[in-house]
């Protein structure tokens, strides 16, 4: 999630320079070809492609509020692990005096908050953006890493090596290592450290766990609907190739040399629209390793530290600073 107050004028190129220059030489060679060479027959009506522009926009509109719609979602899901894991660990403290199980099922409940973390940052092709300027902009974090390699530390940072030999060849990793946690509440009932209702209470808790991984995996494994998606892209492309013909005339109308700020302006307003289109291509997905993202690693660091701290262990790791104004 990007959090600077100023966007660099770095970002803006890195995001837009493709389209900038390809925009940049089409308006040039339709500059030529007029002008030059006296092709008056390329000039088009402005107001056709100013009624496609404003069809466009709309479109356009529409897709990023869909977009939006997704990231604050996501957005609010995670919200939801940080309210209920605060609720759990208070209450498992309450019920629970075993300083030694407590460690051991909160710990646990860190490792699985963070196993969600890296199955969603799992990329699939077929979900992901292929203009992935938001990915490579962050690419370099030491948080962006293989799930394969990240998973096995993980468990190795927190002592939890038994655990992950019984589930890393499992399909969803992080509902074994939840369920692990249904099983350890069970057991202190059968041993009478927590009687039915507190159990009741305690395993209601970790089934709104499952409604909250299974609401991030929903988003992430339906991407926006195609029709929207793709088509938003072509009539953007399509707007900005018809564009430097439609302000022939209308440029030209200004003076001798009215005919070269089609050149400008037409970078300008193709800017604006690809930047739209941009905005919702890397919004639609909140769990694509990119600088629109749901910090999810910013998340589950706040309720690490969380629960930690009311565990009362002094080792507290330090929360996670952005990355380039971003957090992860």
């Amino acid at each position: 999630m990007f959090i600077g107050k100023k966007i660099p004028f770095e970002y803006i190129w890195f995001f837009g320079k493709r389209n900038i220059i390809i925009t940049a030489i089409l308006s040039s060679i339709v500059v030529v070809l007029y002008h030059f060479f006296d092709f008056k027959f390329i000039a088009i009506p402005f107001l056709p492609i100013a009624t496609i522009g404003t069809a466009v926009a709309f479109y356009v509109g529409f897709k990023n509020n869909q977009a939006y719609d997704r990231l604050w979602e996501a957005r609010r899901l995670w919200g939801g692990f940080t309210n209920t894991s605060r609720t759990l660990t208070a209450s498992f403290i309450s019920l629970v005096k075993d300083k030694d199980i407590q460690k051991t099922f909160l710990t646990r409940h860190i490792v699985y908050i963070n196993i969600v973390r890296l199955q969603l940052r799992k990329t699939i092709p077929w979900a992901t953006n292929n203009e992935d300027y938001h990915r490579r902009a962050i690419s370099e974090a030491d948080e962006i890493k293989e799930f394969d390699q990240a998973i096995v530390e993980l468990f190795a940072r927190f002592n939890k090596s038994d655990i992950y030999e019984r589930v890393k060849h499992k399909g969803n990793i992080a509902n074994n290592a939840l369920r692990y946690q249904f099983e350890m509440l069970t057991k202190l009932k059968r041993d009478k450290v927590i009687d039915d209702f507190e159990h009741s209470d305690m395993t209601r808790l970790l089934g709104e766990l499952y409604n909250l991984q299974g609401g991030c995996e929903r988003i992430k494994t339906t991407p926006l609907f195609r029709q929207y998606s793709l088509f938003s892209r072509i009539f953007v492309k399509l707007f900005i190739f018809l564009l430097p013909f439609a302000l022939l005339s209308e440029m030209n109308k200004f003076s001798n040399y009215g005919i070269w700020f089609v050149i400008p302006f037409s970078v300008l307003i193709s800017w604006v629209f690809m930047t739209m289109e941009q905005i919702g291509e890397s919004s639609e997905n909140p769990f694509d390793n990119g600088t629109s993202d749901t910090p999810m690693s910013t998340i589950c660091r706040n309720i690490e530290i969380d629960i930690l701290e009311m565990i009362d262990d002094p080792n507290l790791p330090p929360k996670l600073e952005p990355y380039n104004n971003t957090l992860l």
